[in-house]
């Protein structure tokens, strides 16, 4: 499953952060979130589409946890089989958790 290995990844090399799959009850200063929003192949190679949420207590946080973020899975190929490229993202405030959050998009190719 790519979530688990994208995790597992993200874990090692992101240290402190909770990296989560869905959003927790109890919330954490900062976390990130994500989730699988689309799944294909390309020819014969399987293809992902991951969207991140990186959450924290104020913009800049957000902003700097979205950094870390994105130099993390910029380095994903050279530790996995992964090839990754970002697909996009803007900064938003999440009204329902009344946090600050910006969302990216990865596309993965494996």
């Amino acid at each position: 499953m790519i979530e688990t290995t994208v995790k597992e990844y993200l874990e090692t090399v992101i240290e402190g952060i909770p990296i989560l799959l869905e959003t927790p009850k109890n919330l954490p200063d900062r976390f990130i979130v994500f989730q699988l929003i689309d799944r294909g192949k390309e020819d014969q190679i399987n293809a992902v589409t991951l969207e991140f949420r990186c959450f924290a207590g104020s913009k800049y946080d957000a902003a700097l946890l979205d950094e870390t973020l994105r130099s993390a899975m910029e380095s994903l190929h050279e530790n996995t089989d992964i090839s990754c490229h970002i697909g996009g993202g803007n900064d938003d405030q999440d009204s329902a958790l009344k946090m600050y959050r910006y969302r990216s998009y990865y596309n993965l190719y494996y």
